[in-house]
Protein backbone atom coordinates (compact mmCIF):
# COMPACT_ATOMS: atom_id res chain seq x y z
CA UNK A 1 0.00 0.00 0.00
CA UNK A 2 1.23 3.48 -0.87
CA UNK A 3 1.03 6.31 1.64
CA UNK A 4 -1.49 9.03 0.80
CA UNK A 5 -1.39 12.54 2.20
CA UNK A 6 1.55 14.86 2.43
CA UNK A 7 2.95 17.33 4.94
CA UNK A 8 5.60 20.01 4.97
CA UNK A 9 7.00 21.10 8.35
CA UNK A 10 8.52 24.45 9.25
CA UNK A 11 9.75 25.59 12.66
CA UNK A 12 9.88 29.28 13.58
CA UNK A 13 11.16 29.40 17.15
CA UNK A 14 8.70 27.39 19.23
CA UNK A 15 6.00 27.39 16.51
CA UNK A 16 5.64 24.33 14.30
CA UNK A 17 3.76 24.88 11.05
CA UNK A 18 2.35 21.75 9.42
CA UNK A 19 1.03 22.20 5.89
CA UNK A 20 -1.18 19.20 5.05
CA UNK A 21 -2.19 18.33 1.51
CA UNK A 22 -4.55 15.73 0.15
CA UNK A 23 -6.57 12.89 1.63
CA UNK A 24 -4.70 10.68 4.12
CA UNK A 25 -4.81 6.93 4.34
CA UNK A 26 -3.63 4.93 7.37
CA UNK A 27 -0.01 4.65 6.19
CA UNK A 28 0.10 8.33 5.27
CA UNK A 29 -1.15 9.31 8.73
CA UNK A 30 1.29 6.96 10.46
CA UNK A 31 4.16 8.50 8.48
CA UNK A 32 2.89 12.00 9.27
CA UNK A 33 2.65 11.37 13.00
CA UNK A 34 6.11 9.80 13.06
CA UNK A 35 7.60 12.74 11.14
CA UNK A 36 6.04 15.29 13.49
CA UNK A 37 7.06 13.33 16.61
CA UNK A 38 10.65 13.05 15.39
CA UNK A 39 10.75 16.75 14.62
CA UNK A 40 9.31 17.70 18.02
CA UNK A 41 11.70 15.42 19.90
CA UNK A 42 14.72 16.73 17.96
CA UNK A 43 13.85 20.31 18.98
CA UNK A 44 13.93 19.35 22.67
CA UNK A 45 11.53 22.14 23.67
CA UNK A 46 9.71 22.13 27.00
CA UNK A 47 6.81 24.07 25.48
CA UNK A 48 5.87 24.60 21.86
CA UNK A 49 2.93 25.65 19.69
CA UNK A 50 1.53 24.15 16.48
CA UNK A 51 -0.46 25.39 13.52
CA UNK A 52 -1.81 22.96 10.94
CA UNK A 53 -2.98 24.30 7.60
CA UNK A 54 -5.26 21.86 5.78
CA UNK A 55 -6.08 22.08 2.09
CA UNK A 56 -9.61 21.37 0.91
CA UNK A 57 -8.85 17.66 0.35
CA UNK A 58 -7.34 16.94 3.77
CA UNK A 59 -9.58 14.23 5.22
CA UNK A 60 -9.30 10.59 6.24
CA UNK A 61 -11.18 7.45 7.18
CA UNK A 62 -12.42 6.84 10.73
CA UNK A 63 -9.21 4.88 11.46
CA UNK A 64 -7.08 7.76 10.17
CA UNK A 65 -9.04 10.13 12.38
CA UNK A 66 -8.44 7.81 15.36
CA UNK A 67 -4.68 7.96 14.68
CA UNK A 68 -4.90 11.76 14.56
CA UNK A 69 -6.74 11.77 17.88
CA UNK A 70 -3.96 9.73 19.51
CA UNK A 71 -1.37 12.05 18.01
CA UNK A 72 -3.22 15.08 19.40
CA UNK A 73 -2.92 13.63 22.90
CA UNK A 74 0.79 12.86 22.36
CA UNK A 75 1.41 16.48 21.33
CA UNK A 76 -0.28 17.75 24.48
CA UNK A 77 1.64 15.26 26.66
CA UNK A 78 4.90 16.35 25.05
CA UNK A 79 4.77 20.11 25.52
CA UNK A 80 2.31 21.45 22.95
CA UNK A 81 0.66 24.34 24.79
CA UNK A 82 -1.52 25.55 21.90
CA UNK A 83 -2.70 24.05 18.65
CA UNK A 84 -4.51 25.83 15.83
CA UNK A 85 -5.92 24.22 12.70
CA UNK A 86 -6.78 26.25 9.63
CA UNK A 87 -9.61 24.36 7.94
CA UNK A 88 -11.03 24.67 4.44
CA UNK A 89 -14.54 23.35 5.06
CA UNK A 90 -17.14 22.54 7.72
CA UNK A 91 -16.40 18.79 7.64
CA UNK A 92 -12.80 19.42 8.66
CA UNK A 93 -13.99 21.81 11.35
CA UNK A 94 -16.26 19.14 12.84
CA UNK A 95 -13.51 16.50 12.70
CA UNK A 96 -11.18 18.74 14.73
CA UNK A 97 -13.90 19.48 17.27
CA UNK A 98 -14.55 15.72 17.62
CA UNK A 99 -10.95 14.55 18.01
CA UNK A 100 -9.15 17.35 19.81
CA UNK A 101 -10.92 17.26 23.18
CA UNK A 102 -10.76 21.06 23.18
CA UNK A 103 -6.98 21.02 22.69
CA UNK A 104 -7.12 22.64 19.23
CA UNK A 105 -8.83 25.77 17.99
CA UNK A 106 -10.09 25.92 14.41
CA UNK A 107 -9.80 28.94 12.15
CA UNK A 108 -10.86 29.86 8.63
CA UNK A 109 -7.63 31.73 7.85
CA UNK A 110 -3.99 31.54 8.79
CA UNK A 111 -3.67 35.13 10.01
CA UNK A 112 -6.37 34.65 12.65
CA UNK A 113 -4.78 31.39 13.77
CA UNK A 114 -1.32 32.95 14.10
CA UNK A 115 -2.75 35.93 16.00
CA UNK A 116 -4.40 33.56 18.47
CA UNK A 117 -1.25 31.43 18.80
CA UNK A 118 0.79 34.54 19.56
CA UNK A 119 -1.38 35.09 22.65
CA UNK A 120 -0.67 31.54 23.83
CA UNK A 121 3.02 31.90 24.62
CA UNK A 122 4.10 30.05 27.75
Amino acid sequence: MDAHGEIVLLWQGDLLTVNAKGPFNELGMQNTVETIRDSVLSKNLEAWRKIEIWDEQTLGSPHVISLAESASQWYKDNGCIASAVVVSNCIQNQIIKNISNNTSMTFQNEAAAVNWLNTQIA
